[in-house]
């Protein structure tokens, strides 16, 4: 529901930039230089609903890149406007989109997930741009000094920032690098042209860095939008070729409208922007039917898609019921038997032992379902957390775990999840089946290469995950090597999927005595970017 009222919010915008640009037509005498702004914003607009009704799943960087569009769209409407009001706004607009891009800029690299000195880095960022917008209020002295600041302070907190998580930064950076590289080439070739173009119009260039933000990883932003192409609202009912037709005749139906009217470029503007607005309510609302199954076509249309959600949905109803089965049911009825006997004293404290073990199970099975990962806790802290669960949850068992991880530690979905599995997983059969007192676990991201036997092949050119788990109990290796699945499933269960992502896992007997298991997973950072656009 949040990202259904910023979409028609941002219809809502749309709506009030055609009655801003039909404004302008009547009330302010637009100069031929007038109307390249117009053109411009226009552009930015039919792009943002696009990179919007593409954003499926709620993926707040996308959004807020969106909301940059907006705001530079309004940027570039409010120059030709020589009202107080529209002088005051494009005034104010600076500061808050240098603001909205150092938050773009963060989101983007980190892929909103939690990083160190980010609240303080926020607060820095927000006090500055809100006392730049103060400073307009005082005199235009003022405001130039604290306009200078925030670019100063913003600039400082991002190279701060960077430097801080430099190997997080960079393999973003890397994973985009293609696109990103492309941006730049594009972005700097447009400015040549633009400035060669306009160098004898006086400040042809002034707060031409308001854009950069936006045009710097555009490339990268539609690359990522371009993975969702199929689940456009519009590519559920027409072909892609459809839908340019549509388009092509909607157009050609515009301009010889436009010209048998001898209207204005202003007014031509209009019925175009006036057309991707009516085609924006048609997705969001095509959108709002496919997210809840309302409308017939669009489930008949995702046939195969629901089927093989239908096919992951039966294995998970499979296993929840065998929970259930063997975990609650066995519980419940234990409860029931007991009740006759409740006002004995012992009868009452098994019953209490009996539903705490079952809260404990719930619980448990609920975090192991759905884990919850803390966007505004670092890797490092939200498998702390983990690993002290899990250890509250042995309390017969007193084994000290020793966990080995960097604070700078990044991870992108799913690894992330991935990883959390994994360490639940393998602490827990380190409680359940050793009996040393010590465990030891070490994670690591690194650039490495590796030679995966189980696919005949290198891995190179990726960052490698590393984590390794060992105890000092007194089984080796031998026992988990067997042959028999069926007394070691999870072990089994982690070798198949980490043998599916290319990576491997190696067991081999601790030093002085214990086990030590050892797996290597490759991250992709390209192909991860499918899950970039991510709730």
């Amino acid at each position: 529901m949040k990202h259904l009222t910023l979409n028609l919010l941002f219809f809502l915008n749309y709506i009030l930039v055609i009655l801003y640009i039909s404004r302008l037509g009547v009330n302010v005498q637009l100069t031929a230089q007038d109307t390249v702004p117009i053109l411009l914003a226009s552009f930015m607009m039919i792009d943002m609903t696009y990179i919007s009704a593409c954003n499926i799943r709620e993926n707040k960087v996308i959004t807020l890149f969106c909301g940059l569009l907006v705001l530079d769209c309004w940027y570039l409407l409010l120059l030709p406007d020589t009202s107080a009001v529209a002088k005051f706004t494009f005034i104010a607009l600076s500061p808050i989109i240098w603001y909205a891009s150092a938050k773009f800029l963060l989101l983007f690299l980190f892929q909103g997930s939690g990083y160190k000195f980010r609240m303080s880095t926020n607060i820095i960022l927000l006090t500055a741009c809100a006392a730049t917008i103060v400073g307009i209020g005082i005199s235009s002295q003022v405001y130039a000094l604290l306009y200078g600041i925030q670019l100063l302070v913003s600039c400082l907190c991002l190279a701060f920032v960077l430097l801080y998580h430099r190997k997080r930064a960079a393999f973003v950076l890397k994973s985009e690098r293609k696109s990103i590289l492309f941006s730049v080439i594009i972005t700097v070739t447009a400015f040549l042209m633009y400035y060669f173009a306009t160098v004898q119009i006086p400040n042809h260039i002034s707060n031409f860095g308001i854009y950069l933000p936006v045009l710097l990883f555009c490339i990268s932003v539609h690359g990522i939008v371009h993975k969702e192409r199929q689940r456009y609202p519009l590519s559920v009912l027409f072909t892609p070729r459809q839908i340019m037709f549509i388009l092509g005749v909607s157009f050609l139906i515009i301009v010889l409208t436009n010209l048998c009217k001898r209207n204005t470029l202003s007014k031509l503007c209009i019925a175009v922007n006036m057309l991707f607005a009516l085609i924006d309510l048609c997705s969001i609302i095509l959108g709002y039917n496919l997210k809840n199954g309302k409308d017939s076509l669009i489930r008949q249309s995702s046939y195969s898609a629901s089927l093989h959600q239908l096919q992951r949905e039966e294995r998970l109803k499979t296993a929840f019921a065998n929970f259930l089965h063997d975990d609650i049911l066995q519980d419940i009825l234990s409860v029931k038997n007991m009740l006759p006997k409740a006002h004995r004293p012992e009868i009452q404290a098994i019953l209490a032992e009996t539903l705490d073990h079952l809260n404990t199970t719930v619980r448990e099975q609920m975090q192991d379902y759905n884990p919850v990962i803390l966007k505004n806790l670092t890797i490092q802290e939200n498998y702390q957390n983990l690993l002290d669960a899990v250890s509250q949850s042995f309390p017969q068992r007193n084994i000290a775990v020793s966990f080995d991880c960097s604070d700078t530690l990044f991870l992108v979905e799913p690894y992330n999840i991935l990883v959390y599995r994994l360490l639940k997983e393998l602490l827990t059969n380190v409680y359940k089946h050793s009996d040393g007192n010590h465990a030891w676990i070490m994670l690591s991201l690194e650039n490495n290469i590796i030679e995966n036997k189980a696919v005949q092949k290198t891995i190179t050119d990726h960052n490698m995950i590393t984590l390794r788990i060992a105890d000092d109990g007194t089984a080796n290796a031998a026992c988990l090597t067997s042959t028999d699945t069926t007394k070691h499933k999870g072990i089994f269960s982690i070798t198949e999927q980490v043998h599916d992502l290319d990576g491997t896992i190696t067991l081999r007997d601790n030093t002085p005595h214990g086990i030590c298991i050892q797996i290597q997973i490759p991250m992709k950072g390209e192909l991860s970017y499918e899950y970039f656009v991510s709730r």
